[in-house]
């Protein structure tokens, strides 16, 4: 697919105040992004306890505003850039144990938050039932970063089979293996926190992909080229 009608799409970045562990704001991000030559981006940010505890407001309502406040403050400033921007999420969800798992969400309109209880307080079986029954396409991220635990394959659309944060170990390789075992379609991601993290992942997809519209249809239905450390691959 990858040819001059094509561009490169981040699948996954986090922005200063949106997640407690970003450091880089809107504007960092964009200028960054730009350099690299990207075309899109889409806004991830964490829907967990931990950073929806440090926003303004008292109530979940008034969180969520703020939490989708940070998406327009990034629309403008990558559309500066002639950047499209995309709206995510990546939703926490605990097990009995305590374990956590993390899912990219893609392709979801803003009632889906406002219209649930907090998704971060769903299991990965009924977030799964949640976004099945609204058309979302979910991912876990990282599925084998230490301290992670992996989802069960049935409640899944798909694999973050390439994750390029500096400061973890990710097991790619075994998150593309679990992918292609269980016929998961594989996305990739910089998981994008702070300056020092030089883009080197997402995947291309065709100019046709303009909104989050579009790029639900499209992760649904096709498999796209996956760029790791930058390359194609």
């Amino acid at each position: 697919m990858r040819g001059v009608n094509t561009y490169k799409l981040e699948m996954h970045a986090h922005t200063k105040g949106g997640s407690s562990c970003a450091q880089a704001d809107e504007n960092e991000l964009a200028e960054i992004y730009a350099r690299a030559g990207y075309g899109g981006i889409v806004l991830t940010n964490h829907c967990c306890e931990a950073s929806f505890s440090l926003y303004p407001g008292e109530t979940h309502k008034e969180k969520l505003d703020f939490y989708f406040s940070l998406y327009e403050k990034f629309r403008v400033a990558v559309g500066k850039k002639g950047i499209l921007p995309f709206l995510g999420s990546e939703v926490r969800a605990y097990d009995a144990e305590g374990y956590f798992s993390e899912y990219l969400l893609y392709g979801f309109d803003r009632a889906f938050f406002y219209d649930n209880p907090p998704l971060y307080t769903y299991t990965q079986k009924e977030l799964f039932a949640l976004c099945e029954e609204a058309g979302i396409f979910m991912a876990q991220s990282h599925p084998f970063r230490s301290h992670v635990k992996a989802g069960y394959y049935e409640y899944l659309h798909g694999v973050e089979a390439y994750n390029g944060h500096i400061g973890h170990e990710n097991r790619n390789a075994v998150a593309e293996a679990f992918a292609d075992g269980f016929h998961l379609k594989k996305i990739s991601g910089t998981d994008f926190h702070e300056v020092v993290h030089i883009p080197k992942g997402g995947i291309f997809v065709p100019e046709t992909v303009r909104d989050d519209g579009t790029l639900k249809a499209f992760l649904f239905s096709e498999q796209a080229p996956l760029i790791r450390d930058g390359e194609i691959k």
